[in-house]
């Protein structure tokens, strides 16, 4: 598969980011323009440069953990993935690129070993603040490796309770390094 003009811009814009020394990045790709694609292609391209990374991405169902999988098989046939998710009744816990529902992983952190990039889909759903799921296991991930970083995927970029995802107090993101919208996908 060839990636899109505006994918692979997304990408690059997610390692100038990193390369200047930025902190947890956030994309805002619309709904249907690729994300689990760009997702996949950051998990080969890093994967390929730092043989030894560990990757955790996670979703909120079953049904993205698989829909995310698939696509990093079809674009990477042979990664070495595993998924952890109750609802598809796979319990992987040390595979390289691991696709898990936060629901099954955040209580036993321990499990997953030392991780230097979590990636997340539907950011949106992740809480500002607070020790919700999300953020009970990415403190515990830090306490192991403090310079983890954080990429978050999402279509929208705020939540209703409290606003930006990479703006004010506890913001997990440093800021929005690409957007995409429906507009421009059209």
């Amino acid at each position: 598969m060839e990636l899109r003009e505006y994918q692979r811009s997304a990408i690059d814009a997610i390692y100038e980011h990193w390369q200047g020394g930025g902190g947890n990045a956030l994309i805002e790709v619309a709904t249907g323009l690729g994300k689990a694609y760009i997702i996949a292609t950051i998990c080969r391209e890093l994967l390929q440069q730092y043989p030894k990374l560990r990757v955790l991405m996670l979703v909120h169902t079953r049904e993205l953990v698989a829909q995310n999988a698939q696509e990093l098989l079809r674009a990477w046939p042979g990664a070495p993935l595993g998924i952890n998710s109750a609802g598809l009744g796979r319990r992987d816990w040390r595979s390289q690129i691991l696709f898990a529902s936060i629901q099954s992983v955040y209580k036993k952190p321990e499990l997953l070993g030392d991780r230097d990039l979590i990636i997340g889909d539907e950011v949106h759903l992740w809480p500002h603040s607070g020790d919700g799921m999300y953020r009970t296991l990415l403190a515990a991930l830090l306490e192991r490796v403090p310079d983890l970083r954080v990429l978050g995927c999402t279509a929208t970029p705020y939540r209703l309770d409290s606003g930006r995802l990479d703006g004010g107090e506890g913001a997990l993101f440093d800021k929005i390094v690409f957007r995409y919208g429906i507009g421009e996908g059209v």
